[in-house]
């Protein structure tokens, strides 16, 4: 049966078929090079879906963990995007939404590794040896990135010292220099006497 061609996309009239493009590209077409990076990067571009490769690696674990099973695999990829909205938080900078994915990323693989470890029957000592070690990199990998965020956040926080003897309080700007190790400022941003 022949397969049905997509329509050009209406909104967007004179832009070439983006699907046509796309087999194009996949099979090494150099000259739908330019277009394509215009349809990647316009309006509305499909950047996410096809450069984003974060989401390449959860849609492949998922589709390990889930197999056949659409319900666990929409309810895995639910779960995934609730983590990265609650982990990036209101506003997040760039950094933050990249360190959000990432943990995300983790406690999937984590928790993957851990599922099929505890599914797979008749191991011996040595491979269940080799789980362990598996497991335990995904979790240290998990704990570094979530140790990231933690401290991207706490570095990005506005320093306050009250000197309530002298009447002052020195503020330092979000993200500088916030002390030595006897934490002490190096450079106070603004000095301002208290009323």
């Amino acid at each position: 049966m022949p397969q049905a061609k997509k329509p050009a996309d209406p909104a967007r009239p004179g832009q070439p078929d983006v699907w046509a493009l796309v087999r194009r590209a996949e099979a090494g077409d150099e000259s739908a090079g330019p277009a394509l990076r215009r349809v990647l990067t316009g309006p509305g571009g499909l950047v996410e879906t096809a450069g984003n490769m974060a989401l390449q690696v959860q849609a492949a674990l998922i589709r390990k963990a889930a197999g056949t099973n659409l319900f666990f695999k929409e309810g895995l990829e639910a779960k995934m995007g609730q983590l990265r909205t609650d982990l990036a938080g209101t506003d997040p900078t760039p950094l933050e939404r990249l360190l959000a994915d990432r943990i995300a990323l983790c406690w999937l693989s984590l928790h993957n590794a851990e599922a099929r470890f505890a599914q797979t029957e008749g191991l011996t000592w040595k491979q269940t040896e080799s789980w362990q070690r598996w497991i335990d990199a995904a979790h240290r990998r998990y704990l570094s990135a979530v140790k990231t965020l933690a401290t991207v956040r706490k570095l990005a926080l506005p320093a306050l010292q009250v000197n309530i003897a002298r009447r002052q309080v020195n503020v330092l700007a979000a993200g500088a220099d916030h002390g030595t190790s006897a934490g002490c400022p190096r450079r106070p941003g603004t000095v301002e006497p208290a009323p």
